[in-house]
């Protein structure tokens, strides 16, 4: 390698190892949380292995339930440390079937109290043992990685017969993540149709006053998060409308920048020679300004629809009732429910990644 690239590289690498631990990482960590399993396998370890062995079928042989009464035997003789692993336990096994809310530290008393084998103090001391849905979410939730959390962010859950049915949140899960995306495709749109008049004037400026212009427009960004979402605390009460126009002015810089960027960079000769040849104002607009601007339109829809995937979160630790699907995700983050949190993540990514994909492959595509 020449000196100069591997000099830059270098210069570079603190800001590379930057990116990766402030961005990267915990972003990671939140999608790895959304499939992880961490709650019921260091409880139930005993439980957790055999059942690896079941084949899902009625219900698992003798030895599951005596590893479960030794599982909840040595969680009762570890004080209250077991205690509170084993409410972790039953948290996770009520997400996903709700009637194991109480089963795990009621089995855990009646079953000593109950002087036969291991195996029948189990059955006998909750009926929810003989049905095979409660053994299939117990080995769901003991796995290393599962689906859980994914599923559970879009309103479904996975049955004893490896089917797909409506969870607990069934529809209104969904309804969350459709109005989430639903008002990051409004953002997009009003800022779209808010931010070419004013890219018009920035491209057509001077470029002293493009820089003034610039700066004005991108004053609510220097503002910051913090002053933005204590603004939004304040509007909050006005109801979801006021949030979304705050939400729309927020991020119209991120759609007027590079709109203005990509028309100064055109030749600013073409719309008068089209126009002189004879074209219509619509047709020099459709010919020839937003073939010149398809970049910067690329862009700032592709990082205007990122932000508002996101935006309500800042306002969702404020109010977690919030009815979009990144208030759910701050709630659960604010209530330490890191799963839940992490599924949401997922499913608010992937629409930015492909909008942002074909955006950009659109913009990239068609420069002129």
């Amino acid at each position: 390698m020449r000196p100069e690239p591997l000099r830059a590289a270098l210069l570079a690498m603190p800001l590379v190892m930057l990116v990766l631990a402030g961005a990267v990482a915990p972003l990671g960590l939140l999608l790895w949380r959304s499939v992880a399993e961490t709650e019921v396998a260091p409880a139930l370890p005993r439980t957790t292995r055999v059942l690896r062995h079941w084949d899902g079928q009625g219900l698992p042989d003798d030895m599951a339930f005596e590893a479960l009464a030794a599982d909840l035997a040595a969680l009762r003789a570890a004080g209250e440390p077991g205690r509170e692993a084993m409410a972790r336990a039953a948290e996770r096994l009520a997400a996903d079937h709700p009637a194991l809310r109480e089963v795990l530290p009621g089995t855990a008393e009646r079953a000593v109290e109950t002087r036969t084998t291991r195996a029948t103090a189990i059955l006998v001391a909750d009926p929810a043992w003989g049905e095979a849905e409660s053994w299939a979410a117990l080995r769901r939730a003991g796995m290393e990685m599962s689906g859980f959390y994914l599923l559970d962010a879009i309103g479904l859950r996975q049955t004893a017969a490896g089917g797909l049915e409506d969870s607990r949140r069934g529809p209104h899960a969904r309804a969350l993540l459709a109005r989430g995306i639903g008002a990051a495709l409004m953002a997009v749109l009003a800022c779209l149709l808010l931010a070419w008049p004013l890219a018009r004037w920035i491209a057509a400026a001077s470029p002293r006053r493009a820089a003034l212009l610039a700066v004005l427009v991108a004053f609510p960004l220097l503002a910051g998060e913090a002053a933005r979402s204590f603004g939004w605390s304040l509007l909050l009460p006005m109801g979801p409308e006021a949030a979304l126009a705050s939400l729309f002015l927020g991020l119209l810089p991120l759609m007027v920048l590079p709109i203005a960027l990509a028309l100064r960079r055109a030749d600013p000769r073409l719309p008068r020679a089209a126009a002189a040849l004879g074209l219509s104002p619509r047709r020099v607009f459709l010919r020839v300004r937003l073939p010149s601007a398809r970049p910067g339109i690329a862009a700032g829809c592709a990082l205007v629809f990122a932000q508002a995937l996101g935006a309500f979160i800042g306002p969702g630790l404020l109010d977690p009732a919030m009815p979009w699907a990144a208030g759910a995700l701050a709630g659960a983050a604010k209530a330490g429910n890191w799963g839940e949190a992490g599924g949401l993540a997922v499913w608010l990514l992937l629409p930015a990644l492909l909008g942002a994909i074909l955006l950009l492959r659109s913009g990239a595509g068609k420069r002129v």
